[in-house]
């Protein structure tokens, strides 16, 4: 007895690519979606514990940690790193002149933004982002200068947009999420968020 092998028919196999890019284009946003949620959530995630780390150092120290723009060699990651002269100290730091109450370090880690570009740290006497309070103390989630570790890992400007509306107003001119550095150049300004403001 001979068996014959079955085989798809060509319209078989027409109908199965059909169904398989049906689903695919019904699918593949759906997961972009969710990946672009876990990315925003990672970055709440880091500011809140950024956030909480500079009140702990606050707390024992009185000090808030002054502006770090790092990049391989120096930064907020560094456990060397030394914040600029007269302006604070660093989360991680051994700087000899910090208070004996000083009980870091505050954070074990420095962490990269979803996208690879580190986050920095900055201190701003002046108001910059026109509420009338001074004193912010800004973590630049996007900081791509070229001269950095940073350089090639921006953040794409339609991400740019999300972040502002899932964290502030939906408005990277106004509010506590800016671009400031290369205003209005929603894809290569720096990209910051006022996470503590009026203390200096």
């Amino acid at each position: 007895m001979v068996h014959k092998k079955s085989a798809f028919t060509l319209t078989e196999l027409i109908v199965s690519i059909v169904i398989i890019g049906l689903l695919s284009a019904i699918m593949i946003p759906k997961i972009m979606t969710g990946i672009d949620k876990a990315r925003i959530a990672s970055i709440v995630t880091d500011m809140r514990n950024i956030r909480n780390a500079a009140y702990a150092m606050y707390a024992d120290t009185g000090l808030w940690p002054g502006s770090n723009w790092g990049h391989e060699d120096i930064g907020p990651w560094d456990p060397l790193a030394i914040a600029n002269a007269g302006e604070g100290f660093t989360f991680r730091g051994t700087n000899p002149n910090m208070p004996d109450t000083w009980a870091g370090p505050y954070l074990e880690v420095w962490h990269r933004n979803p996208w690879h570009g580190w986050y920095w740290w900055d201190f701003n006497l002046a108001d910059q982002n026109g509420d009338g309070v001074g004193y912010e103390h800004v973590l630049w989630i996007d900081n791509g200068c070229d001269t950095c570790s940073n350089a090639g890992h921006r953040i794409p400007a339609n991400m740019r947009l999300k972040i502002d509306q899932v964290l502030d107003d939906g408005d990277l001119d106004t509010g506590m999420l800016q671009v400031w550095q290369n205003r209005f150049d929603y894809v290569n300004g720096n990209l910051g968020y006022i996470l503590i403001q009026g203390f200096n």
